[in-house]
């Protein structure tokens, strides 16, 4: 935590920059929605492992640190440009030099140049990160997420080539690069990386974990309930996260369920888990379990998440004929995010509904509030 090295690109005031910003891809991949969710929570995963420094003391470095935390919090909040802002006044305030913190704030900066739209400053920023280390798997995988979200396959595959040759026993990251091919339409390269990652030989309850994970991905039910069911006796917890996930996609639902809360009874405020519970519950047409569920996973949950969440909260008041409920959620939601034009129609179709006598908490009106529900649905709420 001594030394000092110059990074180039990356601790440049941005007015001095003549590129844009960067952004970032979500683990899970490039589905028809890039399927942000996934790939998000393995990206905070590596850039969560903070590397704050003891002892700081100068004005400068106090000030970088709050700058950081400023813009994490405006990354929960989905501000992410505000957030770019924010992780390079703290780098700034190191006048050139890069440390350990420093080098975490670059990490953050580039998921949120992604996350605001802007690849290209996010290679930018990876390209810096690895200028300063070239033996750094995480920053080529990651560079290249971000290139394939780019359009550069070419590129991506030598970064993501780059990173199993300095990683080749992690399972989760053959895992993870399989899905984004995948879902970018790379199948055969896709199908090359989950074959390899098939051959690794499990001893911890983590490889048994990720290596059950990859039997998902090739559709291999059987091995894969094998896998992860071993994963959970050896003390993988999320590995009953994935269980229960699995079983939804095959609908048992009873084995789902028994999965998740398996899962929660160590991780209880667990917004996935929350998330898919809700879920079943809805399907299940038990309406207000799955509301209890959704609020319940929004206090958990952060930034994208809270968004969908929130939205899928509305649809079930709507299906249990709690009209005015759904129409307080949707004035939460339409202040928090003005620009979705879809729900702003819905809260004032909401409005309309409850303001003309029409609201119904009671349950004689089923198939009425399953018809707004469907309406929310078709106007692209996604749930």
């Amino acid at each position: 935590m001594a030394y000092y090295k110059e990074v180039q690109c990356t601790v440049v005031s941005e007015t001095k920059r003549s590129d844009s910003g960067g952004t970032w891809v979500e683990y899970g991949g490039m589905r028809s929605d890039m399927k942000k969710k996934g790939m998000v929570l393995f990206l905070t995963g590596l850039l969560g492992m903070s590397l704050f420094l003891g002892g700081c003391t100068s004005k400068s470095e106090k000030k970088a640190l709050e700058y950081k935390q400023l813009g994490i919090s405006q990354m929960k909040e989905a501000k992410y440009e505000d957030a770019v802002s924010s992780f390079q006044k703290a780098l700034d305030q190191s006048l050139g030099r890069i440390r350990a913190q420093e080098l975490d704030v670059c990490y953050y900066k580039a998921l949120a140049q992604y996350k605001s739209g802007d690849t290209k400053a996010a290679i930018k920023t990876y390209d810096g990160l690895v200028d300063y280390d070239k033996k750094n798997w995480e920053v080529y995988y990651l560079r290249g997420s971000v290139l394939l979200a780019d359009g550069q396959p070419d590129a991506c595959l030598k970064d993501y080539d780059k990173a199993v040759s300095l990683n080749d026993s992690d399972a989760e990251l053959y895992g993870h690069i399989s899905e984004n091919l995948q879902n970018a339409g790379r199948t055969q390269e896709a199908q090359k990386y989950l074959e390899q990652g098939l051959k690794l030989k499990p001893s911890s309850a983590s490889d048994y974990e990720n290596i059950g994970k990859l039997y998902v991905i090739k559709g291999d039910t059987e091995n894969a309930v094998k896998m992860l069911t071993q994963a959970a006796d050896k003390g993988a917890d999320r590995a009953y996260l994935a269980l229960g996930k699995l079983y939804t996609s095959e609908k048992k639902t009873e084995d789902a369920k028994a999965a998740f809360q398996k899962y929660m009874e160590k991780h209880p405020k667990d917004a996935d888990a929350l998330e898919q519970l809700a879920s079943i519950a809805a399907d299940a047409g038990d309406y207000a379990d799955a509301a209890t569920y959704y609020k319940d996973a929004m206090e958990a949950a952060s930034g994208d998440q809270v968004k969908e969440l929130q939205k899928a909260l509305v649809a079930v008041y709507e299906k249990n004929g709690d009209f005015a409920s759904a129409l307080e959620e949707a004035k939460d939601y339409v202040a928090d995010y003005p620009e979705d034009e879809t729900m702003q129609k819905e809260y004032e179709f909401l409005q309309t509904r409850v303001l003309t006598g029409l609201e119904n908490t009671g349950t004689d009106n089923t198939q009425q509030a399953d018809d707004t529900a469907a309406d929310t649905t078709t106007e692209g709420n996604g749930q």
